[in-house]
């Protein structure tokens, strides 16, 4: 382990008791923010940090937000932090398995030396004229025992501590992954995701295929019924998208009321009809508000659907999703229109209405 893993290792240890101490939830943003605090490059957060904090040392988490944006500035966690968290990870579990190998040999060899101090007990009357120096081997050799007895527990809860700090970890990670609201992968998620299916379709030299949906009118929605029931409607559709691909596809909120799923081994035929069956399962869903049980009607969905052409890189191939999004758009709404079919209608304007 080098130094300066050690030290961020140690910074994260520390930022995670910290954290949970203040009584603030371990998520990436408070995370970030304690980080940034005990490892102490940033001084005006850390006095600002303690000035905020009680007596106790708990902070709320309006103000751990409010310092958030003034000393962090990131809209999402940043690239730094998610490639902290990663090596981190690898290096806990590395330790981890030491952890246990050297618990395993502790055992062994506790094992052997009791062993040897009751061989040593058993020979003493055959030979008296040792008896003195067997004596004291037995006892330096129940001595080792004790001592490595004590190592074994103490392997053991380093071993959970290790493991706890682990699953901590991982939690952070994979929090810092999804869209809070929608629960499904982010924006920062997806930008890393279709870069790596990307390079994996070049090598294999499989489909890869791209959907980029919208939300139809959902400004007016929103405004009409309000952002507790947008949300809602967000929720709804992230569901609906999730529960009709498949295990190795990913779908992703794009932005806004824009949704996107990445479809891996998956010509532009199938892709379109998968398409379909996300637009047809939305609109099947009729939408009531919670408090009252008023009907609100249906939502529907305008999908674009390009495919990776060997040259794209991740701009060209959203770019040319977007465009199919919005000749869908133009052509009425609630349809899906694929980029063979763009072509055919010799392309369409640039973004228009929602």
């Amino acid at each position: 382990m080098n130094t300066e893993f050690e030290a961020s290792h140690r910074f994260a240890e520390i930022a995670l008791g910290a954290l949970k101490q203040s009584g603030l939830a371990c998520g990436p943003r408070n995370y970030e923010l304690w980080y940034a605090h005990v490892e102490g490059g940033n001084s005006a957060l850390s006095n600002a940090m303690q000035q905020a904090m009680d007596k106790s040392g708990k902070l709320s988490q309006d103000k751990a937000d409010r310092l958030y944006k003034e000393f962090i500035q990131h809209a999402e966690v940043s690239n730094d932090v998610m490639d902290l968290v990663a090596r981190f990870h690898a290096e806990v579990s590395d330790l981890y398995d030491i952890v246990e190998q050297t618990g395993e040999n502790a055992q062994g060899h506790s094992q052997t030396l009791t062993d040897i101090s009751d061989q040593l007990s058993d020979s003493q009357p055959d030979v008296p004229a040792v008896g003195m120096l067997l004596e004291n081997i037995v006892t330096i050799a129940k001595s080792m025992r004790a001592e490595n007895e004590l190592l074994e527990t103490r392997l053991a809860e380093s071993a959970s501590e290790v493991s706890a700090l682990q699953r901590d970890v991982e939690a952070i990670q994979a929090e810092a992954m999804r869209d809070a609201l929608t629960g499904v992968a982010n924006r920062a998620t997806f930008d890393r995701s279709l870069l790596d299916h990307i390079e994996e379709a070049i090598e294999s030299d499989a489909p890869l295929t791209l959907l980029l949906g919208d939300i139809d009118r959902f400004k007016l929605f929103n405004d009409t019924w309000g952002h507790q029931t947008g949300d809602q409607v967000l929720r709804l559709v992230a569901d609906v998208m999730n529960n009709n691909v498949k295990g190795q596809d990913l779908v992703a909120r794009y932005g806004g009321e824009e949704f996107a799923v990445i479809l891996p081994d998956t010509s532009l035929q199938n892709a379109k009809m998968l398409a379909n069956r996300i637009r047809e399962a939305v609109q099947s869903r009729r939408l009531k508000k919670r408090r009252t049980n008023e009907d609100l009607g249906v939502v529907t969905m305008s999908i674009g659907v390009a495919q990776f052409d060997g040259n794209d890189s991740v701009e060209s191939l959203v770019e040319r999703a977007d465009k199919c999004l919005y000749a869908a758009k133009d052509a009425g709404r609630n349809c899906v229109i694929d980029e063979q079919e763009f072509a055919g209608r010799g392309g369409a304007r640039a973004k228009g209405a929602a």
